[in-house]
């Protein structure tokens, strides 16, 4: 029996050609690399485990397609690079912007529904009709690079809100509204309540009404290579744990 053509090529080409097959060789169909910002109760670092509302929905619906995924909890700046670059197939919880279409693939399930407003100090004088120009003269503080949705969006990049602090996280974010660096924080509701919570301030802040704006937010894939498949697989997933009450379970686990 002759001797295989690969035991006749030097040693050296025996391991540049294995090297290229492994480089060319596609990552496992089931393993799913995501990213996303500390952004607890939605998502955050719980002992050195990811956990939260958008992370149990994500890997339920992920699971069902026959993935397994791990995350990378991150400054959101970096997180939308990473998956701007295709270092990861997705990033949660984001909310549609034109902006970031440009590189993501954007589930037509929503993540989670999320809920705007602006958050003061209890003795604050600040006050809220819905008209955003008319806090012009306040400071605002916000997350590098979080989305608010387009109300407060438009406001700070049209300069109607010309007085902005910026925060790495949204931890920081509200220790600086305790401490008085900035006078008002939009936020969505579940993350402010949840680090008020943690701060135990939660007697110190009061929500402006009404709320800014309700946004839906997602799960977006990346658009470095093919993710359609992905994408609609998490839709399918999502939409068979909202049939099944496993997505109101969800959401009633992390209310207690």
């Amino acid at each position: 029996m002759p001797r295989p053509f690969s035991s006749r090529l030097p040693s050296s080409s025996i391991l540049a050609a294995g090297l290229l097959t492994v480089l060319a060789a596609p990552a496992a169909a089931d393993q799913l690399r995501m990213v996303a910002l500390s952004f607890p109760p939605l998502i955050y670092d719980d002992g050195g485990k990811p956990a939260g509302i958008a992370y149990d929905i994500v890997t339920e619906a992920m699971k069902a397609a026959g993935h397994s995924v791990t995350v990378e909890i991150m400054p959101w700046a970096r997180a939308l690079d990473t998956v701007r670059d295709g270092g990861a197939d997705a990033v949660f919880t984001a909310y549609k912007t034109p902006e970031r279409e440009q590189f993501l693939n954007y589930s037509t399930q929503v993540l989670v529904p999320q809920v705007v407003s602006l958050f003061v100090a209890k003795d604050s004088p600040v006050g809220f009709d819905g008209d955003l120009s008319k806090l012009a003269g306040h400071r605002f503080g916000v997350v590098n690079q979080i989305s608010y949705g387009s109300i407060v969006d438009d406001a700070i990049k049209g300069g109607v809100l010309p007085a902005v602090e910026k925060s790495n996280d949204s931890d920081s974010n509200v220790k600086k509204l305790l401490s008085g660096r900035f006078e008002v924080m939009p936020s969505n509701r579940y993350v402010a309540q949840y680090f008020l919570k943690q701060a135990g301030a939660l007697d110190k802040v009061k929500e402006l009404t009404p709320a800014v704006q309700e946004i839906p937010s997602y799960i977006a894939f990346t658009k470095a290579r093919d993710t359609t498949k992905l994408r609609d697989e998490f839709d399918a997933g999502v939409a068979a744990m909202k049939a099944s009450g496993a997505y109101r379970q969800v959401l009633d686990k992390y209310a207690r």
